[in-house]
């Protein structure tokens, strides 16, 4: 059974060179990112939209996220040779992490927006608790090693990435996420971070893929000119 609920294609409103793949957050639907997909399609970018299964965390099993992981990155990469476009991610969440794993695991995909983000072992333990996940975070931490955000700076090498993070967060450690985009900029990677203030997790995924999703172009033009 797939852990992908939804695959959709969404052609550019006008010629362009670019393809990106929108990857929703945890619990989040594409119709959600409609206006996200949009604002692409008006600038001449297809779209293919995914969300997931509730279950990769829900269920307690730890075998699904790297399930999920391993069924989107082939899916991605047989697009990817599809089309044969420079192809963006912009992951959201869940989908942040999961594009992280697109990034160091093929050699298709070079750019990355990604919308919040953090330890998902941390994440799945404050959303359902030790009923659901019952291991202690280091056992868990190292059965999603290979999955988590933590990257070899070699796996980014030559690879651009924006991070959009909230400044406080009850659901991550805003923290680690900053410890990781230092550890990635000391090894030469090219990784921008931008802190928002105002909201948390989830005001964050609003903001920036809802209410206001021309910002996305914005980050898309600083990681095609890092410097």
């Amino acid at each position: 059974m797939s852990l992908i609920n939804t695959i959709k294609s969404y052609p550019a409103k006008k010629p362009g060179e670019k393809k990106a793949f929108v990857l929703c957050w945890f619990g989040g639907s594409i119709w959600q990112t409609r206006r996200l997909i949009n604002v692409l399609r008006d600038v001449g970018i297809d779209v293919v939209a995914m969300d997931f299964s509730e279950t990769v965390l829900s269920d307690g099993n730890p075998q699904l996220l790297p399930r999920l992981v391993e069924e989107v990155v082939m899916l991605a990469k047989g697009e990817a040779k599809k089309f044969r476009k420079p192809t963006l991610l912009i992951g959201i969440s869940l989908g942040a992490l999961i594009s992280l794993n697109l990034l160091r695991r093929t050699e298709f995909f070079y750019e990355g927006v990604l919308i919040t983000g953090g330890d998902i072992v941390k994440a799945a333990q404050r959303i359902y608790g030790q009923e659901v996940w019952h291991q202690s975070y280091d056992k868990l931490a190292e059965m999603w090693r290979d999955v988590n955000m933590y990257t070899e700076p070699q796996k980014l090498s030559g690879k651009r990435l924006l991070f959009v993070l909230s400044s406080k967060d009850k659901l991550i450690d805003t923290e680690d996420v900053r410890s990781e985009v230092k550890v990635q900029r000391e090894a030469g990677n090219k990784i921008i971070l931008i802190e928002r203030h105002v909201f948390g997790h989830i005001g964050t995924i609003i903001e920036e893929t809802i209410l206001f999703p021309k910002t996305i172009l914005g980050y898309i033009r600083q990681i095609g000119n890092p410097d």
